[in-house]
């Protein structure tokens, strides 16, 4: 089946990869509201992108910030995570 993309790349942001409020995520990793830096969220591929604190918005995805989310990931991921620190 073919992927359909509903990213795009902006360029007036150094044709970062860029995605609209409500479309689906398009990569995992940090994304910044367009023109509110400082508010990065992480959202996962496939995910429906969120309303910035402002509603509607374009995200842009920050290629700067990496590492895991500053919270706790849900799921297995978390189960994962716990069983490893607790092995070694």
């Amino acid at each position: 089946m073919k992927k359909i993309s509903s990213a795009h790349r902006d360029p007036s942001s150094g044709s970062r990869l860029a995605a609209r409020t409500g479309s689906h995520c398009p990569a995992n990793g940090f994304w910044i509201p367009e023109g509110q830096p400082g508010q990065a969220v992480f959202v996962f591929e496939g995910s429906i992108m969120p309303a910035g604190s402002s509603g509607a918005t374009v995200w842009l995805l920050d290629k700067t910030i990496s590492g895991p989310p500053a919270y706790p990931l849900p799921g297995p991921q978390r189960s994962y995570a716990m069983a490893r620190s607790l092995a070694g």
